[in-house]
């Protein structure tokens, strides 16, 4: 496991909130010169801490209007079939395997309440019971948590 100093940490939220900053832009949130910079960034991303840079698209540039959380309770003999049709699934943003009374809880956003409906029928008529909660507003995009207590 790789040592997180205060530097690394700082670099690290300032990467999580924008990733296109420039080298010279994360140096001044961080208090770091660019090539400090650069070299923290190497060396997080060869010890695995920095999987990867992403894009996060526009839900309304595709009019999808609706966002829900899909609960699922898959039928064991269905497991494979579906994780491997919530992978295909484009309206599918996220889906997780969770401690509950449902085995699986996915994120997945629609044109219209008609659309999601259809697919929770698909669902449940393929895989097992549904349950779904439609999220009205985000309170913040998804991140990845810091810890910045040393104690833990």
């Amino acid at each position: 496991m790789i040592e997180l100093d205060t530097s690394d940490l700082q670099l690290l939220c300032a990467l999580r909130e924008d990733c296109r900053l420039s080298l010279r832009d994360l140096g001044e949130k961080c208090s770091l010169s660019a090539p400090a910079v650069s070299a923290r960034i190497r060396r997080l991303e060869q010890a695995g801490v920095i999987r990867g840079y992403t894009v996060s698209l526009s839900d309304s540039a595709f009019a999808l209007e609706v966002e829900a959380l899909i609960y699922t309770k898959v039928r064991f003999d269905c497991i494979q079939a579906y994780l491997e049709y919530m992978k295909s699934a484009l309206a599918v943003s996220a889906c997780m395997k969770i401690a509950d009374e449902y085995s699986y809880m996915a994120i997945a956003s629609f044109r219209s309440i008609s659309q999601l409906n259809n697919f929770v029928l698909y669902l449940e008529e393929n895989f097992g019971q549904c349950r779904i909660s439609i999220i009205l507003k985000k309170e913040f995009i998804n991140r990845v948590p810091l810890n910045f207590d040393k104690k833990n």
